[in-house]
């Protein structure tokens, strides 16, 4: 994903369109396999310990207008998202898909590259698109559940991974995804939108540059996973929401993440030996374990999961790793098929005006949608199950007939 739109091109006439639109249809995300219904929730924390590095428009939701005054603290803040394992409920209502101000920030990129306008690219998003968690539902059972940190890529709100979010956590996981403050657009609590900061802008940044911010950006990323990890051992004491406490088993988490979030899982593994195992899914090549002369190996589980042709940068790193090792390429997949964006094509297709493949089309890869989600949860789902689980889980140990799109191999 690319810098998101100037809040300034926003009319007051789109933000009142957005809360008097009628629902026309809705399109339902598939339900997860697992045993659980599936609850989420929000939190907002505020990291006292570092200071906000970025800067960026802020527009606030409840005057429809860029904020005037900066943000209360120059403290770093985030908000996280959870999804974990619930007691069913049929009849409650779902969590939107993507929140207003998301949709709001994005609304012109987003639109064009789904082939529809900005206000039809908020409808969709907003009010069509319906998930399978139900927000605040109480947790199933007694357990103590593992945890994932999840991590999105670039310009990425979590929320576009909701069917692998969703599916991890209806087989028992507790699943913990951190938005990028000032690289995604997020939603605070007090009705301010901060958008993208203008030092991803890379219109007229050279290699070099673009390299240097992106490696700043991957060590912000990993010190926001160690500080939620503390905030995870604070909740399960005592969480305000009156949701985790007690219901996090903090000696299992792992950790994975898409694109630069991949790139930030094996940044946050080599810092912070709380986290036990992780998937790197289709990364790049930023962060100081990809530095120059860098040849440190990383011991812990790790899965490298890459797309169709993916350069020589992952494997080149799946040698330098240690046992327990696993490298996995999907044929006919791309970069972007690793998103939601394949699923979700069809709630656009009522809206599109045009004949020609939308941008996002073109991106997904070949492969059929559904079967690359499959493909990616199972592989996703009995990675976790071996390393935090413990158990047996034959899949990764050769090529499946029952996948014959995957290539898989391991050192153990």
């Amino acid at each position: 994903m690319g810098k998101d739109r100037s809040w300034s091109a926003f009319s007051d006439e789109r933000c009142t369109k957005l809360k008097s639109t009628s629902q026309v249809f809705t399109f339902q995300l598939p339900a997860p396999s697992g045993q659980y219904q599936v609850g989420t929730t929000t939190y907002y924390w505020v990291d006292n310990s570092r200071r906000e590095t970025y800067r960026a428009e802020i527009y606030d939701l409840q005057t429809q207008s860029l904020a005037t005054t900066p943000r209360p603290t120059n403290l770093r803040e985030l908000v996280v998202y959870v999804w974990y394992p619930a007691r069913t409920d049929r009849e409650a209502t779902t969590a939107p898909y993507i929140d207003e101000g998301f949709a709001l920030a994005t609304a012109e990129e987003m639109g064009s590259s789904f082939g529809v306008s900005p206000d039809q690219f908020i409808q969709v998003v907003t009010r069509t698109i319906q998930t399978n968690a139900i927000p605040k539902l109480e947790f199933a059972g007694a357990s103590r559940y593992p945890v994932i940190v999840f991590l999105p890529g670039f310009g990425a709100t979590p929320k576009f991974y909701t069917r692998q979010l969703e599916e991890l956590a209806s087989h028992g996981y507790v699943v913990v995804a951190i938005n990028p403050t000032y690289e995604a657009p997020v939603l605070f609590p007090d009705g301010q939108v901060i958008t993208q900061s203008s030092t991803f802008d890379f219109s007229s940044a050279n290699s070099e540059t673009e390299q240097q911010v992106f490696n700043q950006a991957v060590k912000i990323r990993a010190e926001d996973v160690s500080f939620v990890l503390n905030q995870l051992e604070r909740i399960n004491t005592k969480d305000p929401q009156g949701l985790l406490t007690g219901r996090l088993d903090l000696s299992r988490v792992a950790i994975f993440g898409h694109s630069l979030g991949g790139d930030t899982a094996i940044e946050a593994m080599k810092r912070d030996r709380r986290l036990k195992a992780g998937i790197n899914m289709d990364g790049g090549s930023y962060g100081s374990f990809f530095s120059s002369g860098n040849k440190d190996s990383l011991n812990c589980p790790l899965m490298v999961m890459s797309h169709d042709g993916a350069d020589e940068a992952l494997q080149t790193f799946y040698q330098r790793l240690g046992a327990n090792a696993y490298r996995l390429m999907i044929e006919g997949t791309k970069h972007t098929t690793f998103m939601d964006f394949g699923s979700i094509l069809p709630a656009f297709s009522a809206h599109s005006t045009t004949q020609e493949k939308s941008q996002i089309t073109q991106a997904i890869g070949s492969i059929e949608p559904k079967r690359a989600t499959q493909i990616i949860n199972a592989y996703t789902l009995v990675f976790f199950n071996k390393y935090l689980l413990g158990k047996d889980e034959p899949l990764l140990e050769r090529i499946s007939p029952d996948y014959p799109e995957v290539l898989i191999e391991s050192h153990l």
